[in-house]
């Protein structure tokens, strides 16, 4: 395997190619900076979507979007190959009416989503441009673009799209996202969920000792905080957001909080979303116990109460989004090959066995995939204060063209060097 990735990286069609992509940069970052500059929020990608299927068209390939905007180029191989897909996703974190502000600090790019994952669309489009270039003839299908929904509120919705319901079959799956030099090859089940404590509401003084929404929330994240999960398998959970209240003077009606788990294991996951669930049930009944004195006390004092002294607080759960996950080893075949890639390419991988990325929904299907970054460096990721440095950043994209290039092969050069797995 490696001396066939040698073969094709010192062929003079690739040499060729690396060359363009060298002397191409600029135009790369001119066009990550106008894809950037288009709102593209989980969802509500179709302008962006579009502008990058122009992009494509402009090079002279042929593009297909789909109902819920995915956008790729197809480029047919011969009969019987193997099928690659690669993809950046469109959409970022950002909503719609977030300011994108375009600034400059010495080389860095400052704008929300100027990297993720803009930066991998540009350099799709850039890998395009480069195996039209050198007239690079994959040896087997390539499936390249762009797809939707990737990030949290997207809930993987372009991903879902092709392979749960279309039922897309592709024998490897490559997603390009983030910066630097890692290869990730496992997707961490994730699941993000919102509780809702729900009462009756009162007076903060007329109606003291009705249970209290808010002080049951906090009695919950209180307990989940003391919780432990595994490192071994990789668990985490976060409390991400809260929210309610009705005023300062007011016990509050309604009250909600938004969480964060993920896993290397499925069930844990799972497991743990339960046991979220019965503590916030647990804590609903110590809420009423807590009180108990109080009521009683006023009951004796006065005529009547303002209020329900049987109310207790009703819980909802509702799950937002998320998905399972899928492991391979780190010497499995896609695997290899990539990190043979990048190692051919001057690139020492950084490799990294979990993620959440658009790999999740492949690879929880089994089907062969994994993550891999793009050139330069970036920080900031999911805040406004995103940047991007292209320092050296063609040589992520000349390592990226090369990783698409061992998987598919190149007619004249090397057959593919991925197995036909998936589409028999």
């Amino acid at each position: 395997m490696k001396e066939r990735i040698q073969t094709l990286y010192s062929s003079g069609k690739f040499q060729k190619a690396a060359e363009f992509i060298r002397s191409d940069e600029k135009h790369v970052i001119d066009q990550q900076i106008e894809l950037a500059l288009i709102p593209a929020y989980s969802n509500h990608e179709k302008q962006k979507a579009d502008r990058f299927r122009q992009m494509m068209e402009e090079m002279g390939y042929e593009t297909v979007q789909d109902e819920v905007c995915n956008t790729f180029a197809v480029i047919p191989g011969p009969k019987g190959s193997p099928t690659v897909m690669i993809s950046a996703h469109l959409d970022t974190v950002f909503p719609m009416d977030t300011e994108l502000n375009l600034r400059y600090e010495g080389e860095r790019i400052c704008l929300p989503g100027i990297c993720d994952d803009t930066r991998g669309c540009a350099e799709v489009l850039a890998i395009l441009r480069a195996i039209r270039e050198a007239d690079l003839q994959p040896a087997c299908t390539l499936i390249i673009g762009g797809d939707a929904g990737e990030e949290g509120v997207g809930n993987f919705a372009g991903m879902r799209h092709l392979f749960l319901t279309k039922k897309m079959k592709v024998d490897a799956f490559i997603s390009i996202d983030g910066c630097g030099n890692s290869l990730t090859y496992g997707g961490v089940s994730d699941m993000q969920y919102r509780m809702t404590f729900r009462g009756p509401g009162g007076h903060s003084m007329g109606a003291f000792g009705l249970v209290n929404p808010i002080m049951c929330m906090g009695r919950t994240i209180a307990r989940i905080a003391e919780e432990r999960v595994p490192y071994e398998p990789f668990t985490i959970f976060n409390v991400s957001t809260v929210q309610g209240g009705t005023g300062i003077t007011s016990i509050a009606s309604e009250c909600s909080m938004t969480m964060d788990v993920r896993s290397a294991d499925g069930n844990i996951m799972r497991s743990f979303y339960d046991r979220c669930v019965q503590i916030a049930h647990e804590c609903a009944d110590e809420e009423y116990a807590r009180w108990e004195d109080v009521r009683t006390a006023r009951m004796n004092n006065e005529e009547s109460l303002r209020f329900d002294t049987e109310a207790r607080i009703q819980i909802e759960s509702e799950i937002i989004s998320g998905s399972d996950g899928g492991m391979q080893a780190e010497d499995s075949e896609i695997v290899t090959i990539l990190k043979t890639a990048f190692e051919t390419a001057g690139i020492e991988p950084a490799m990294r066995s979990l993620s959440s990325t658009d790999a999740n929904i492949p690879l929880s299907l089994g089907i062969p995939a994994a993550t891999i970054s793009c050139g330069g460096r970036s920080g900031g990721t999911h805040d406004i204060s995103e940047w991007y440095e292209p320092f050296e950043s063609w040589k992520g994209t000349q390592k990226n063209l090369l990783c698409v290039l061992a998987l598919t092969g190149v007619q004249g050069i090397i057959e593919p060097l991925i197995s036909k797995t998936q589409t028999k």
